[in-house]
């Protein structure tokens, strides 16, 4: 599929896996179409590449959205239309003062550890997802892998290109380094806030 005119290449690039990933994820979820109205989701560490787009694709779905993130990054969730809550210990008492009967999905996209209190918040581990925390298979949780379940592009793009051009979704880039500094971007990732997408540009 050719990149649509007006569309940065960097953005390009990172729809392609940021956008599919949290495609595949929501799905998974049946938090898709008019089934994600009225739905409440959970999404940890709704501040990175997939995160953001994952809460802004679910919301306006009609999903009402709940992210964890760090305290440097609230406020940028909460832009997004996003209740925010700061992860880290009790968040899963922060969640539950926003959502007393618990939530009806969670998407975990952190690995912190968050597993068991986002099971007993949805209700059973059915209802959780992750890409991040190989501990998922002993808990019943589905793991989902790109490489392994990566839904099509063309199919992909159909959705989430349209709210994209017309800015109903957006994609944050918060770092485009030359690919000389490739080891600068690989530390910046391993770190673990990089705050959003991490893009090189071969020129």
């Amino acid at each position: 599929m050719a990149r649509p005119a007006g569309l940065p290449w960097e953005v390009a690039a990172s729809l392609a896996i940021s956008g599919e990933t949290a495609y595949r994820t929501l799905g998974l979820l049946g938090v898709t179409g008019r089934g994600a109205a009225g739905t409440t989701l959970l999404v940890h560490g709704a501040s990175g590449g997939v995160g953001t787009v994952a809460v802004q694709l679910a919301a306006l779905r009609g999903a009402r959205v709940i992210g964890t993130a760090g305290p440097a990054q609230l406020d940028r969730v909460r832009s997004l239309g996003v209740k925010a809550v700061p992860h880290g210990a009790g968040w899963a008492g922060r969640v539950r003062a926003l959502a007393p009967n618990g939530v009806d999905a969670v998407l975990d996209l952190s690995g912190h550890d968050v597993l068991e209190d986002s099971i007993a918040l949805a209700g059973g581990p059915d209802a959780v997802v992750t890409i991040a925390d190989r501990r998922a298979a002993e808990l019943g949780v589905r793991y989902s892998r790109g490489l392994l379940h990566r839904v099509g592009m063309a199919e992909v793009f159909a959705d989430l290109l349209p709210a994209l051009l017309d800015g109903r979704i957006t994609v944050h880039v918060a770092h485009r380094l030359p690919l000389a500094e490739a080891a600068t971007a690989h530390r910046i990732s391993e770190e673990g806030h990089p705050g959003g997408r991490i893009v090189l540009a071969v020129r």
